[in-house]
């Protein structure tokens, strides 16, 4: 099982992963929004601009849309990856947009859709503050034995 996590002041459901840019050979920790309304990934400019990502050098462009329209993000090749509990490690391999920095997109969380979360089983209980998922598949799986 991934654990997840509620929000301290918002109780937004998020899962932390790690993203990797292999184009950049850049890493870092992100806390995603679970987002079971988006189709897919997103990663926000300003996760980004943290771990290092420099915008004049992203390629790629797809439309996402949200609830405040539509957005031209940059499209990079990406590795998700997320520790089970239990030491397990599962590893997505995807083409991630890239939301690009502006006064609107700056606040935005980074967002795991479904193109992840479908291949997951999710237990989602506030009043317990319980947030779990199981998964079914990834696209690498390395045992905590290993």
């Amino acid at each position: 099982m991934i654990p997840g996590r509620f929000g301290d002041t918002s109780g937004r459901p998020y899962v932390e992963g790690r993203l990797h840019f292999p184009r950049f050979d850049l890493t870092g920790d992100v806390s995603f929004l679970v987002d079971t309304g988006a189709d897919a990934s997103l990663v926000s400019p300003g996760d980004a601009s943290r771990i290092g990502a420099d915008f004049d050098r992203l390629e790629g462009a797809a439309e996402s849309v949200g609830l405040g329209g539509p957005v031209e993000c940059f499209v990079e090749p990406a590795w998700i990856v997320f520790t089970g509990g239990d030491g397990d490690v599962y590893v997505y391999a995807l083409n991630i947009g890239i939301a690009p920095p502006s006064p609107d997109t700056l606040a935005l969380p980074s967002l795991l859709g479904r193109d992840i979360l479908d291949r997951w089983r999710m237990v989602y209980d506030p009043a317990y503050r319980l947030l779990e998922f199981e998964v079914r598949t990834a696209d690498l799986t390395i045992g905590a034995d290993a």
